[in-house]
């Protein structure tokens, strides 16, 4: 897989096409049907489905349905005038991870309803290649990864990966071989559609080959730009079919195919959640036809319980007319904005102390509406609105039929807060409606917290780990009764330091000795903003290395830390999406360092000793480890893989302490000086 960001060179890369919007609405039934008097004949009609993956078990729920979708599509074709179903298209991903058990019972499940002259069109996805290779589906089907069939006077060319690694390059072994393939299909009949498919997604082209959410090869654009009359298709994305991006024309065409297993989404660059509720009670297909004068239909059809078309369908009228060609990337720039009646009003259904439900009445769009965001403001102690990080909801366009409301949970945000939000409808292209739709509410007071966050040194709200009684604990912190606990970890020291007056914890950088506090859900939601506190004091003897001090940063999150060979101290972040910004400053060794780090949700800023030494400008709010194994602060370490410690600290740690808000500059000034 490769992710590359949206760029306008992408959009100029193809060529201007005709700037329509996705526009066909008509029931599939009359659009073009065969026995209407003044339509072309049918002449062609092939079933086009994808990512299966058949998991060895007759019983899987894929296994009926793709026995289901054959048989309607069987009983739909014997309807028409012209009753044949020519061929059936698997566009890869037949598998899990093509062993045996699993393409064996594909071919067995597939030969059982394949009926009569229908011709078996296939290639591979990288499932087949988890468990197994090349040779292997080629014996078990009997026909070439890499072939050119006929079908009616069509041509098809199936082309499939060379090791599957979901990565550009995975087609390039093959490209000399595609060019001539493609040479020939025109010299057959230049006039004729060629219909091309292979599994990943053909960059930039189709939903899940661009963009933010690119999961395709760019091998195969550049060949593909000279031959204006090919219909492509690509599986691998499992995005759904009522998303019109899944349409797209530029030089050719192009479409993506969904599946039948479990559907998801690109999530828009992380901004949405990607798997819906229920993912895996969503399956789609297309049923493509051809008529006579070479327009192409494809009706997506929903496949999750019995067979039905959708109310729409996807058409290519004039294969190599580019000027006509109206799934271009024009849309992006052009196609209709959402809106909503002028009596439309939000309604505020609850409150909690971390977020809000309210529900949104669906605004209209010839497209789909896609999404709703959420712009929203903070008040802060002074009665100031601060810009918070948008929300993301899906208008869920993808569930039949389409519901007329939805609820969208707020998250994340602080307790006994006064929020205001701005909501705004976007279409797939993600082009806002020109009003919004607004709304006010204040967030419950938490009972687990009675931080005074105006005290000129305000205790710690979530973590406050120090000696008590000769023992590491986190200590009570704000009345809060269900404390998080401090798990000591191996051989971590409890010695007197005259300096201080107090005894203080000594790590001596060796695996496994460390203390951990593992975290909920709900602590890490509670941290959007925050501060990051330890005073310490680094064993000048090491050399070399990192020692985490005090965090939490196994895929995403915060941390200090202490680099040996550099001399210096770093706080990380992952803020939104980003991996890691840092900002660091030089440090002592050997002397006691009072070190804050704080993320106010616009700059990253480190104090050494109550004094501000660097800062970053990065808005957002802060992003967590999201597999539980790793959700843990650590003291005298980081958490790594599995749930175990890494980069162990050299040195002496009198405290560790986490707050959900950014202290104030006066604040931490005040603490320095205890």
């Amino acid at each position: 897989m490769t992710n590359r960001l949206a760029s306008r060179r992408d959009f100029l890369k193809i060529g201007a096409g005709a700037a329509s919007a996705f526009v066909i609405a008509q029931t599939p039934r009359v659009l073009l049907a065969d026995d209407a008097p003044d339509a072309p004949p049918c002449v062609l009609r092939v079933v086009v489905t994808s990512d299966v993956h058949f998991n060895g078990s007759p019983d899987a729920k894929e296994v009926g349905r793709f026995r289901r979708v054959m048989r309607f599509s069987y009983d739909y074709a014997a309807k028409q005038k012209y009753d044949r179903l020519d061929a059936l298209m698997v566009v890869g991903d037949m598998s899990n991870h093509g062993i045996e058990s699993e393409l064996s019972l594909f071919k067995k499940t597939m030969d059982e309803e394949v009926r009569g002259d229908t011709k078996t069109l296939l290639c591979m996805g990288n499932h087949e290649f988890y468990g197994g290779n090349q040779a292997f589906w080629k014996k078990t089907f009997g026909v070439e990864p890499n072939a050119r069939y006929q079908v009616n006077g069509f041509q098809f060319i199936a082309i499939s990966p060379e090791k599957g690694t979901m990565a550009d390059g995975d087609y390039m072994y093959a490209l000399e071989w595609f060019q001539r393939e493609l040479e020939e299909a025109v010299a057959a009949d230049p006039e004729k559609p060629i219909f091309v498919f292979q599994h990943y997604p053909v960059t930039p082209t189709v939903y899940g080959g661009r963009g933010l959410d690119d999961w395709g090869a760019e091998d195969l654009f550049d060949t593909l730009q000279k031959y204006p009359t090919v219909v492509n298709f690509s599986g691998h994305t499992h995005y759904p079919l009522t998303d019109p991006r899944v349409a797209w024309q530029g030089n050719f065409s192009a479409f993506g195919t969904s599946t039948l297993s479990y559907i998801c989404h690109g999530g828009e660059g992380d901004r949405y959640e990607k798997y819906p509720a229920d993912s895996g009670n969503y399956a789609e297909f297309y049923i493509m036809e051809v008529y006579a004068d070479n327009s192409t239909r494809l009706l997506p059809c929903n496949a999750s319980k019995d067979p039905e078309f959708y109310e729409f369908a996807y058409l290519v009228s004039k294969p190599g007319d580019v000027d006509s060609y109206q799934y271009s990337d024009a849309r992006y720039f052009k196609s209709a904005r959402p809106e909503w009646s002028d009596r439309t009003t939000l309604n505020l259904l609850e409150t909690n102390e971390s977020g809000a439900n309210v529900e949104i009445p669906q605004a209209s769009c010839p497209d789909v509406v896609h999404s709703y965001r959420f712009d929203l403001e903070r008040a802060d102690a002074a009665g100031n609105w601060v810009p918070e990080p948008p929300q993301f909801f899906w208008a869920h366009y993808y569930d039949r039929p389409v519901p007329k409301t939805i609820v969208a949970n707020l998250d994340g945000l602080d307790s006994n807060t006064k929020y205001r939000a701005a909501v705004y409808a976007l279409n797939p292209f993600m082009r806002q409606s020109e009003t919004a739709l607004r709304v006010e509410f204040t967030t419950k007071a938490d009972p687990d917290d009675s931080a005074d966050r105006r005290a000129e040194r305000p205790d710690a709200n979530l973590i406050d780990v120090r000696v008590v009684d000769g023992k590491l604990v986190n200590a009570p912190v704000n009345n809060r009764e269900k404390q998080i606990p401090c798990e000591v970890r191996g051989a971590v020291g409890i010695v007197d330091d005259a300096e201080l007056g107090t005894k203080v914890a000594r790590f001596d950088g060796k695996s496994g000795n460390f203390v951990k506090l593992p975290c909920s859900a709900e602590d890490y939601r509670r941290l959007r903003r925050a501060t990051i506190a330890a005073k310490f004091r680094v064993d000048a003897s090491r050399k070399s290395g990192v020692g985490a001090v005090f965090g939490n940063t196994e895929q995403r999150g915060i941390e200090l830390s202490v680099n040996y060979d550099e001399k210096k101290l770093k706080f990380w972040a992952s803020i939104g999406k980003r991996a890691y910004t840092i900002v660091e400053a030089p440090i002592e060794f050997g002397r006691w360092v009072d070190a804050y780090g704080v993320f106010d949700g616009k700059f990253q800023i480190l104090y050494v000793d109550g004094k501000e030494i660097a800062r970053l400008n990065v808005v957002g709010s802060l992003s967590h480890p999201t597999q539980e194994v790793v959700q843990a602060f650590c003291v005298g370490a980081d958490i790594a893989p599995g749930g175990n410690g890494s980069d162990f600290f050299t040195g002496e740690i009198a405290r560790a302490k986490l707050y959900n808000w950014a202290l104030t500059p006066e604040q931490i000034a005040a603490n320095a000086k205890r």
